[in-house]
């Protein structure tokens, strides 16, 4: 019996949220400080920490066997860093900045998406809830409201994004280089959950919550009597 679930545990896939913190979190971090504390310096440390991302986003393309737009962004991001640290200082600044070049892009596109036909936090949502799917689209379809609620939450997504890369150029230029791959990591978990409050009150506001969120009742059982002629 426990070798049996000694098996399964073995044969239990990582989950996918684990496996992104661990490889596009932890270790960028671990293999940067660790070089860093090894002697190595700025610039070959912080281009060996972008390794574990672009590993992991390749290991992903080939195992769904497409492309995977964030493993792009983040490989474009990191050449682009690199050509700029070439081009200028050829110092380590340039490669701290390479978060501006996945940011500003996308708070750029969020909001240019803002009122199109389907403004990107909408699509975004709509794309990992699979589940809501039916009720997202006859909302969008029907409730005026909710198309408002999604072109705001667009926005205001757009406009945080913009002022994290902000944020991020300034990091990268004024402190201390040690400092900032922590600090940036520290910045993108902030601007998530610091968007999260206006995104769930423009639904809240919209009068959708129930229809989104609400779990269903669950059905009572029928009694059924027969009666048995005798």
């Amino acid at each position: 019996m426990w070798g049996e679930r000694g098996a399964m545990a073995e044969n239990r896939p990582v989950p996918p949220l684990v496996r992104t913190l661990a490889l596009d979190v932890a270790a960028p971090l671990a293999v940067f400080y660790g070089l860093h504390a090894a002697g190595v310096g700025d610039v070959p440390a912080l281009l060996a920490s972008a390794v574990p991302p672009l590993l992991h986003a390749g290991y992903s393309g080939l195992r769904e066997r497409r492309a995977d737009p964030i493993g792009l962004a983040v490989l474009a991001a990191t050449l682009l860093s690199l050509l700029a640290t070439l081009l200028g200082s050829g110092g380590p600044r340039e490669l701290l900045a390479r978060g501006v070049w996945l940011t500003a892009p996308f708070g750029l596109w969020t909001l240019a998406s803002a009122f199109t036909r389907h403004p990107l936090c909408f699509a975004v949502s709509r794309s990992v809830m699979p589940g809501k799917v039916e009720v997202m689209d006859r909302l969008w379809a029907t409730d005026a409201r909710f198309r408002r609620a999604w072109r705001t939450i667009t926005i205001i997504w757009g406009a945080v994004s913009l002022a994290d890369s902000a944020l991020r150029l300034v990091m990268a230029y004024t402190l201390p280089v040690a400092w900032v791959p922590v600090l940036d990591t520290a910045l993108t978990f902030a601007t998530i959950v610091a968007l999260q409050p206006p995104t769930l009150f423009c639904l809240w506001r919209a009068g959708v919550w129930n229809e989104l969120f609400a779990r269903p009742r669950p059905v009572e059982n029928e009694v059924v009597v027969i009666n048995k002629a005798g």
